[in-house]
């Protein structure tokens, strides 16, 4: 009776220790140690490779069935394609520079014959500006023509004096001489008087003034004076009447060279 009893407990109690060291195996990894998976116990060793479970022959498990991991394809190297090169740009062609203007249509100009009317352009005591206005002329499809003549002009004489007395003009004269220039005394209405130069242009006489101021003369001036000089007139024609010349003067005019002036051929001061 008793042991009828005690058989239960004695399986109850069986199965309970095979369930304890069945978890406590599971626990500590008893049952599942393998060579691949064991654990190092020992000390540690910096760089220590293990060996790991070959994936080749793994397989998929689906369901019931199990297929084995197909191998992924290796990947071809990609050829560099070349293109081939860019056709080169030609260069932008260059803009052509604009044609120059044609020059103005010269003025029609009578034609130029025996006559008694001439057009005078300029005169020139000097031959500053003669060739310019000259080439001015000629542009504007004109033949000017070059007379020389003597003529009246006004001319800057720088003088010293007047001196009251004859002993004043000969002191200033020696001083001259001394300062390398060429003089005389010369008496006039006025007193006593020594001519030095004669300029065409004011301002060459001005400065011939101050230069003999330096030596010390005293008292100068600047006075006009009348004389016959070599004069170069520009002229157009001659002529052979007045409304024709007329003509040729407004022309020039509307050119804005100069102001002609209207003249009898032979030159004269005068139309008649």
């Amino acid at each position: 009776m008793f042991m009828s009893r005690l058989f239960p407990l004695l399986i109850v109690g069986l199965l309970i220790l095979s369930n304890l060291l069945v978890q406590g195996m599971g626990y500590l990894g008893l049952g599942f140690r393998t060579p691949e998976t064991e654990l190092w116990k020992g000390p540690l060793m910096p760089g220590k490779q293990l060996p790991l479970p070959d994936a080749s022959g793994a397989r998929v498990v689906t369901g019931d069935k199990s297929e084995p991991v197909p191998e992924k394809p290796k990947e071809k190297p990609r050829e560099e394609v070349k293109l081939p090169p860019a056709p080169e740009t030609p260069p932008p062609a260059p803009t052509p520079a604009p044609a120059p203007e044609p020059p103005p249509a010269p003025l029609a100009q009578p034609p130029v014959s025996g006559g008694k009317f001439v057009v005078q352009i300029g005169s020139f005591a000097l031959n500053m500006g003669v060739e310019s206005l000259l080439e001015q002329l000629r542009k504007a499809g004109f033949t000017p023509r070059i007379e020389q003549v003597q003529d009246r002009v006004n001319l800057n004489n720088v003088q010293a004096g007047p001196f009251e007395t004859l002993e004043g003009a000969k002191v200033a004269e020696a001083k001259l001489k001394a300062g390398g220039m060429t003089v005389q005394v010369e008496e006039s209405w006025e007193g006593y008087i020594i001519s030095l130069s004669k300029f065409l242009l004011l301002g060459h006489a001005t400065d011939e003034l101050e230069r003999v101021k330096g030596m010390g003369i005293a008292p100068l001036r600047i006075v006009k004076v009348n004389t016959d000089l070599a004069v170069r007139k520009v002229l157009l024609g001659p002529y052979e009447t007045k409304e024709r010349a007329q003509k040729v003067s407004a022309q020039v005019a509307g050119l804005g060279i100069a102001v002609p002036v209207l003249k009898t051929w032979p030159l004269s001061s005068a139309l008649p």
